[in-house]
């Protein structure tokens, strides 16, 4: 616990886990783990998953790695730890709920809060790119299990957010207090199947808010991400 995710676990978060499924202690060698992160790292848009601030000394213990980011000028807050066991873990604050000033997000008179459907789809892409890119490491194994929750949900509204798509006439309110979803892939389907499988796991969040994309639509989507649009 720090300051950090105190702070990530005072409003929405995302608590994510990537592992492989046979627990190994030592199945990367401390000395590895920096490098080994730093190169699954996914850039696909302006923040990394996860980001490795090259200005702070990571935090460490015998058998783990990680940082906590107060990114301060753009509201951003996250924290991850990477074992020696090949295990992730990643904390990550909703966008939407520390935005201020001319970025914040709007939360329509009812709502504890909002959150936007970019936010669920391209994140999870990240985590399910991130697994793809550890499960081909020493960090890997035969199969992986990806882990995502998503906290704070109590009444909170899902918003489009994206001034190139129409907005819903009214947030979709969350039915739930929190959501968790896991999956556990083999390692060639892990690699092949991504980001199909980062859209599944959206649509099962999405759902939660009473909205029912399709698979096309949120692969359409999805593919903006990729594509740097």
């Amino acid at each position: 616990m720090s300051d950090v995710t105190d702070k990530i676990r005072s409003r929405g978060y995302w608590e994510v886990f990537i592992r492989p499924t046979d627990f190994v202690a030592d199945r990367v060698s401390y000395a590895q783990l920096d490098a080994l992160l730093r190169k699954a790292v996914v850039r696909f848009r302006g923040w990394p998953v996860p980001f490795v601030d090259e200005r702070r000394a990571l935090l460490g213990e015998e058998d783990w790695i990680g940082q906590d980011i107060d990114a301060e000028s753009v509201s951003h807050y996250e924290a991850w730890r990477f074992w020696t066991s090949g295990q992730f873990a990643h904390l990550r604050a909703i966008s939407a709920d520390w935005r201020e000033g001319k970025e914040a997000t709007y939360v329509a008179p009812g709502f504890s809060g909002a959150v936007e459907v970019w936010e669920i789809l391209y994140y999870l892409t990240e985590v399910f790119e991130l697994a793809a890119r550890l499960v081909l490491s020493e960090a890997g194994s035969d199969s992986m299990v990806i882990e995502a929750t998503l906290h704070g949900l109590a009444d909170r509204g899902l918003v489009v957010g994206q001034h190139n798509r129409a907005e819903f006439i009214e947030p979709n309110r969350s039915r739930v207090t929190e959501l968790k979803r896991d999956v556990m892939l083999p390692r060639d389907a892990l690699v092949a199947e991504a980001r199909p499988q980062a859209v599944k796991m959206a649509q099962e969040f999405l759902m939660r808010f009473g909205w029912q994309p399709s698979t096309e639509q949120l692969t359409e989507h999805q593919q903006e991400l990729i594509d740097g649009r």
